[in-house]
């Protein structure tokens, strides 16, 4: 008897190789990022936040495709690095704004310097820059 997860595999085999695509460049900005001590998670993190300035939790959460729950968790963590900060929503007396702190937004440019261009080549040392174009236009024609 197969498991499920060879089932799905052979269902959706680009599916798989998407995950495992995905895994691989979480694995290298891991190992680019263990320095300053923060993980690939808490830098896209940051970085949604950094690119939307002000975020409700829920919003963060569909961006990132992340349990509410498990985002909860993430943004305590990040708040208690003092990177985040929550702020009333001026649009909902019971909810709030994350944005990031000042030690956020210098933790997330010490990010982008650190990977650099060396992430995009170490993911694509192994396909020409035609390739590289290629596939690039391919992902964006599966997104919506």
């Amino acid at each position: 008897m197969k498991h499920s997860s060879d089932l799905f595999n052979e269902m959706i085999p680009l599916a798989r190789l998407i995950v495992l695509v995905n895994q691989k460049k979480d694995r290298l900005l891991s190992g680019y990022l263990s320095p300053l001590e923060i993980t690939a998670t808490q830098f896209r993190v940051l970085c949604s936040i950094r690119c939307e300035t002000c975020i409700t939790p829920g919003e963060l959460s569909k961006l990132l495709s992340v349990d509410p729950g498990a985002q909860a968790r993430m943004l305590d963590r990040l708040m208690s690095k003092g990177w985040i900060a929550r702020l009333p929503n001026p649009n909902d007396k019971r909810g709030v704004l994350i944005q990031l702190t000042p030690e956020g937004l210098e933790m997330c440019e010490k990010c982008i310097a650190l990977v650099g261009h060396d992430l995009h080549k170490e993911l694509t040392k192994n396909l020409t820059a035609e390739e590289v174009a290629t596939l690039g236009y391919l992902l964006k024609k599966v997104l919506p």
